[in-house]
């Protein structure tokens, strides 16, 4: 069973502890401050308090144990900067920070982090990704330019195969799965034939993406 340790119970780091408790992995939380720590116990492993800029508090979470380290603190830059440097300089494995400015990234990148989200940036990119487009349900990008969508199945498709509508010859997009109500069901077949009430998981270039979802205003 995989290991993660939470630095910072801020709302991102809360968060993220719940939903962590559904994934199968032990989870140990710490945060300076009481009244936070106590409201996640009862959704993680183990909880306490704790100040981890304080190389002594540091010291005894033994961090090299963890699969990964998040720090999620929200302070300052400075704060994550020190923490991200003392659990590198303990041991630990993986450690991923939560950051909100891309000069910030970079800083903490070339001084410990091996990773960095930007929970804020990464909301912001998917809601307006998801509400620009009148047939996208969801979104989730994996860089700049390329992402995974949930859209609305194209008119011109319904009743025609994968293959038919040569999906990846003449949109250069890859069909993933297609969603009926709450079952997702995987796509690794061309004879699949696209139905009016199924949602499609693609995954590709966004400019592609939104030319796709553009032809049935043609």
């Amino acid at each position: 069973m995989r290991t993660i340790l939470v630095i910072g119970l801020g709302r991102f780091g809360s968060s993220l502890c719940k939903a962590l408790e559904n994934e199968d992995v032990d989870v140990m939380a710490i945060d300076r401050h009481e009244p936070r720590v106590n409201q996640i116990a009862p959704f993680v492993t183990a909880a306490q308090i704790g100040d981890c800029t304080d190389p002594i508090v540091v010291d005894d979470l033994d961090v090299k144990d963890f699969d990964v380290c998040f720090v999620c603190t929200s302070e300052s830059l400075e704060n994550s900067l020190v923490i991200t440097m003392l659990l590198k300089e303990r041991g630990a494995r993986k450690v991923v920070t939560k950051v909100n400015q891309e000069v910030h990234a970079a800083l903490l990148l070339r001084n410990g982090a091996d990773d960095v989200i930007y929970p804020e940036r990464d909301m912001a990119v998917r809601t307006a990704m998801r509400f620009s487009a009148s047939k996208a349900y969801d979104y989730v990008e994996l860089n700049n330019n390329f992402g995974i969508f949930e859209v609305e199945t194209p008119s011109k498709w319904i009743g025609k195969t994968i293959k038919q509508v040569g999906v990846r010859k003449n949109y250069r997009v890859n069909m993933i799965a297609y969603k009926f109500q709450e079952k997702i069901v995987g796509l690794d077949r061309e004879e699949y034939t696209f139905n009016n009430n199924d949602h499609l998981i693609i995954a590709g270039n966004r400019e592609n993406f939104k030319k796709l979802i553009e032809q049935d205003l043609d």
